[in-house]
């Protein structure tokens, strides 16, 4: 009897000790059974992200693809001050729970998309206005020259006495207009040559110097004869080139022997 209780108490025990084991390791394998769906379910929800990822970005690409026309559009006909300070909207961000960080974009839909600012080129840059021409001033007349006032001056050519009684008298006193500024010669050689009286003369300026008057030169009539030539009743120490008359002056020349 007692070997029979001995015998059925260690089969009792036996039997809870096998199924105590039994019971481990069936919780041990459903917990890893468990592991392994998290596994995989993770996994899973991974590869669907990155699939929902790769397909959202698809469709932005082609959507801008899409409305670039427009954008352009929309970007000349806003005023350069608002393109200034507009901003594009920033895309809501989802954290994605176990995704590697190359993955963690943020998903935007279609509504999304539409709603929020596209992504726009910069705006070109204002072009600068053309200043505006400087206008041309209208031509002016050159100031006009003042006329320099004439001269009123008598001017007289006697020849020598000894000579011919025609050539005695070559030009009897005649009054004359000249500008202001001329000299004794230009009041000489000019008046004569309207008159038809030959001048001989050479030089110029403080050189000028007249050789002879109406054919009448100097040593004519002897070694001391010649022209000469005075002004107002005084006799001359410039030369006549050089010597300017003035309003009213009397001009004298006159044939010395």
């Amino acid at each position: 009897m007692k070997r029979i209780l001995k015998a059925t108490a260690l089969l009792f025990v036996l039997f809870a000790a096998f199924s105590l084991a039994g019971c481990g390791s069936t919780m041990d394998t459903a917990k890893e059974t468990k592991k392994e769906a998290v596994k995989t379910a993770e996994t899973a929800k991974q590869a669907e992200q990155k699939q929902q990822v790769e397909e959202s970005a698809k469709v932005d690409a082609a959507e801008e693809k899409q409305t670039a026309p427009e954008k352009v559009a929309e970007s000349a006909s806003i005023p350069s001050e608002e393109k200034e300070t507009e901003q594009p909207a920033a895309k809501p961000e989802t954290p994605k729970q176990n995704a590697p960080a190359s993955q963690a974009k943020p998903e935007t839909s279609k509504a999304n998309t539409a709603a929020s600012p596209s992504k726009s080129s910069p705006a070109p840059a204002a072009q600068p206005s053309k200043p505006a021409a400087p206008s041309t001033p209208p031509p002016t007349d050159p100031p006009k020259e003042t006329p320099k006032p004439e001269l009123a001056v008598t001017i007289s050519i006697a020849g020598p006495e000894s000579g011919p009684k025609d050539k005695r008298t070559i030009l009897g006193a005649t009054k004359v207009n000249f500008k202001d500024g001329a000299t004794i010669f230009d009041i000489i050689s000019q008046t004569a040559k309207k008159q038809g009286i030959v001048v001989d003369s050479r030089g110029s300026g403080a050189t000028a110097y007249i050789e002879g008057i109406d054919n009448i030169y100097e040593f004519d009539y002897g070694v001391k004869s010649g022209w000469i030539f005075k002004q107002n009743g005084v006799s001359l120490t410039k030369s006549i080139g050089i010597v300017k008359v003035k309003d009213g002056d009397r001009i004298e020349c006159f044939y010395t022997e």
